[in-house]
């Protein structure tokens, strides 16, 4: 195996074991694993991809964390990067529309319907109808001032397989574990 391969092997295993972490509700060990993981990719400088994936594993452990405002403070800095980008292309829409929709997820967490909607409706206007199924769903509700409970934003998120730390997409044969006394913040 190349030397390129095994940092990439690195990375990744210790990511799907943050993954394995957060299925399990532990997500302050998933959150140090995929932190590791992202300081490998930069520091081996790997594809963006992998930059990119790992972050949007941080942002849902941090919601299911219940550290909503973390996740609006990324997606906010986030939205500024899109907003300064020239891109217009599918992937950068929909990469936009993924950001705003999960700031607004985080507005509706914290009771703030009047957040999430001007959120809801750029988002929709970016991808169009029926593009982000949750989207669409909670833009609807928020227009129509219904109270939504986070028990029924949880249930619209699984339905609309919102997260993409899923079981049927995690591989723990390849997961490695990090020590305990490691800590990638230090």
């Amino acid at each position: 195996m190349s030397n390129e391969k095994k940092k990439e092997a690195l990375h990744l295993g210790i990511a799907e074991r943050g993954k394995l972490y957060a299925l399990e509700g532990n997500h302050a060990e998933a959150l140090r694993h995929y932190r590791e993981a992202i300081r490998l990719t930069v520091q081996h400088k790997s594809p963006e991809i992998f930059f990119q994936h790992y972050t949007q594993c941080v942002m849902e452990s941090l919601e299911l964390s219940g550290a909503h405002q973390e996740v609006i403070n990324y997606c906010e800095k986030a939205r500024s990067f899109f907003e300064e980008q020239s891109d217009t292309t599918t992937y950068a829409k929909r990469s936009h529309a993924a950001v705003l929709e999960k700031q607004a997820v985080q507005h509706v967490y914290q009771g703030e319907n009047g957040e999430a909607l001007p959120l809801l409706k750029e988002a929709q206007a970016l991808v169009g109808r029926g593009t982000q199924k949750l989207t669409d769903d909670l833009l609807n509700w928020v227009q129509r001032g219904y109270q939504i409970s986070n028990q029924q934003l949880q249930q619209a998120q699984e339905r609309h397989q919102y997260f993409i730390v899923r079981k049927d997409k995690v591989n723990p044969d390849i997961a490695i574990d990090l020590p305990k006394q490691m800590n990638p913040l230090v």
